[in-house]
């Protein structure tokens, strides 16, 4: 069968947002302003395509080509490339078979630029005819072509749940900590598309600021903070701001797609830290926020171990006990290593 390409880089922002609302599968990793998100945290060769029979879309497919030291991969960087989404109208054996030759085409990319290896992750939010589902449904099929793969669990909280119920979940600490945080004179800010651009910008400026204070050096290339900026704009992220006295004090940045949101990035005045839990304030008011403007999920994020030769840092395993303290549901994200002939 002779299907038809159109490379991302040849396609505009809205006929590129367009297909993805006519795909099932994980619609938050393949926004136009996502893909350029991922293509600007490395040095990152774009091969993102969307493949048509005839004027129907079939898939779309986000492909970043990385080179390492040791061997070219598939991957934006450190990060894995999400698995690739498809037609919503297809019947299971037609999308099969699309997968197939679709493997052969990533197969044939690979050969002409020198890669080895292919990259790839599932998530179990996925997004078919406007609404968002909660699944592990065929998250492992790439077992298939992948006899490497690792899991982490991801925290999400099913936000149909009433306040009273999810703040009854949440651990003693937790509790505790809001309380005392509530006491303070706290007030929260929200950006969305609401705001104009520029004051936008101007707050996702001090954010930046006070992420390379936090981290002590750039974690991320100006490049991904603009493209952060722009998803703001568009409707597609959420930066939430805790005030003290109308001083910036914590900053928590959220991606948002339909009725998900998830977390993504977030600093604070280091100073604040030892005062009361800024963090966990914060948090918590963003899902209160959530739950009142009608949203389903909220991924808190990843819960780290040492698992296969994975060792996340210290810092990484304190964000993570913390993010347990919510005491929400684990969900798998898989993250495949496949071999390319």
């Amino acid at each position: 069968m002779i299907y038809k390409i159109l490379n991302f880089e040849e396609c505009e922002k809205d006929k590129w947002n367009k297909f993805v609302e006519q795909m099932s599968g994980n619609q938050q990793h393949y926004t136009w302003n996502r893909i350029n998100y991922f293509k600007s945290v490395a040095k990152i060769k774009n091969f993102s395509f969307a493949v048509f029979e005839g004027n129907i879309c079939l898939a779309l497919i986000a492909l970043g080509k990385f080179e390492t030291k040791r061997q070219n991969v598939f991957s934006f960087g450190l990060d894995y490339c999400p698995e690739p989404i498809f037609n919503l109208n297809l019947t299971i054996h037609e999308k099969r078979k699309v997968q197939n030759n679709l493997r052969k085409m990533i197969e044939e990319i690979a050969t002409k630029n020198n890669v080895k290896i292919y990259k790839m992750r599932s998530h179990p939010i996925f997004f078919k005819k406007n609404k968002t589902f909660l699944s592990s449904e065929d998250q492992f099929y790439q077992i298939k072509w992948s006899k490497d793969f690792f899991v982490h669990n991801t925290i999400i909280l099913n936000l149909e749940n009433s306040i009273e119920a999810m703040w009854d979940n949440l651990s003693k600490t937790l509790k505790k900590n809001i309380k005392k945080s509530d006491k303070e004179k706290l007030t929260i800010q929200t950006l969305s598309l609401k705001n104009n651009k520029e004051t936008i910008l101007n707050k996702m400026k001090t954010f930046k600021k006070t992420h390379y204070d936090l981290w002590g050096k750039q974690t991320r290339p100006t490049s991904s903070w603009e493209s952060m900026s722009n998803s703001i704009i568009d409707g597609e992220a959420l930066l939430f701001i805790l005030l003290r006295d109308k001083k910036e004090i914590s900053f928590l940045y959220c991606g948002i797609h339909k009725k998900f949101c998830y977390g993504w990035s977030q600093a604070n005045l280091k100073k604040y830290e030892k005062e009361f839990s800024v963090r966990h304030f914060l948090e918590w008011s963003v899902i209160k926020y959530l739950k009142e403007n009608k949203y389903l999920y909220y991924e808190l994020g990843e819960r780290y171990y040492e698992y296969k030769g994975f060792k996340p840092t210290k810092k990484y395993l304190s964000i993570s006990d913390f993010k347990e303290k919510f005491n929400g549901p684990f969900y798998p994200k898989i993250f495949f290593n496949s071999k390319l002939s």
